[in-house]
C-alpha cells in the first residue's frame, strides 16, 4: 500500500544538514537600498507636510472633541438600550412566574377539593406473602 506521492527513506538522496550553516542571503545591491531610501524620505516628508497643513484647514481639537462627544453619546444610548431590553426581560419573567403560581394553584386548589370531596380510603394493609426461594 504504497501512496504515489509518498517517497521510501531509502530514495532520499541528499542527507540533511540539521545543525549546519546556512549561506548567507544574498545582499541587496546599492541602486535599490538608494531608491528604497530616498522614497521612504518621500513619504515621510509629504506626511509631515500634510500634517503641518491639515490645522490650518480644520481645528483638530474640535474635531477630536465631537469625535470624543459624539463616542460617549453614542456609548449612553447604547447602555440605555440594554437597560431598558433588560427591564422588558424582566417584566416578561415575572409574568410568566404570575401565570405558572396561578395555574399551579388552581390545579392544588382543585386537586385539594377533590380530595375533600371524595376521600381516599385506605384499606387494611396485609401482610406481604413472600415465597421461598429455592435452594440449588
Amino acid at each position: 500500500m504504497n501512496a504515489p506521492n509518498l517517497k521510501s527513506l531509502s530514495a532520499v538522496s541528499k542527507p540533511r544538514r540539521v545543525f549546519s550553516k546556512r549561506t548567507r542571503a544574498r545582499s541587496v545591491s546599492v541602486g535599490r537600498q538608494m531608491v528604497e531610501g530616498l522614497l521612504l524620505l518621500a513619504i515621510g516628508s509629504g506626511l509631515l507636510a500634510f500634517l503641518s497643513w491639515l490645522p490650518q484647514r480644520i481645528d483638530a481639537m474640535v474635531v477630536v472633541s465631537e469625535a470624543i462627544a459624539d463616542l460617549i453619546r453614542g456609548l449612553g444610548q447604547l447602555l440605555e438600550a440594554f437597560l431598558g431590553l433588560a427591564a422588558v426581560i424582566l417584566i416578561a419573567l415575572l409574568l410568566v412566574a404570575g401565570l405558572l403560581a396561578l395555574v399551579s394553584g388552581g390545579f392544588r386548589l382543585v386537586k385539594s377539593f377533590t380530595r375533600l370531596i371524595n376521600p381516599v380510603r385506605t384499606k387494611p394493609s396485609k401482610p406481604i406473602q413472600r415465597r421461598p426461594r429455592s435452594r440449588r
